[in-house]
């Protein structure tokens, strides 16, 4: 079931990060753990949903984004990341099995009991999200028909 949350959260993050709502207020709560968490992090957002909040913003030069819990908790952060930081099993993986695929975007994903690259690719029929985890286990997440 955590898995489950996870992964729709992560779904959210990735198809949301395309359409930029008015960021909103929040619970200076919320603040108080996202200023422990990201000391360093500026240009800081805030978008709020009904069973989660998400900040989006910069750090050390690279656009993150952190999603916490409705008591304020920490659940989990996603960063884009180029293909040479993935694993090299995966990469090896991802090619033998996805091949004539184009990637569009690769994601590093953190929780507290899970790390996971997810990889955006497409060709001419579909587009796909892959899931890699921190092993080079590869799975498919989601494909969509064009």
């Amino acid at each position: 079931m955590k898995n489950l949350l996870v992964a729709a959260l992560l779904l959210i993050t990735v198809s949301t990060s395309a359409f930029t709502p008015e960021p909103e207020k929040v619970n200076s709560i919320f603040q108080r753990t996202f200023n422990i968490e990201f000391p360093e992090a500026s240009n800081i957002s805030w978008f709020v949903k009904s069973d989660f909040v998400k900040a989006t913003f910069t750090l050390d030069n690279e656009p993150m984004t952190a999603l916490f819990n409705l008591d304020a908790d920490l659940i989990a952060t996603c960063k884009n990341i180029s293909l040479d930081n993935l694993p090299v099993n995966a990469k090896r993986t991802f090619a033998k099995r996805f091949k004539g695929y184009t990637v569009t975007e690769a994601i590093r994903f953190n929780a507290k009991d899970e790390g996971a690259y997810y990889i955006s690719a497409e060709n001419e029929k579909e587009a796909l999200i892959v899931k890699v985890n921190d092993f080079g286990q590869v799975s498919t997440f989601q494909r969509t028909k064009k």
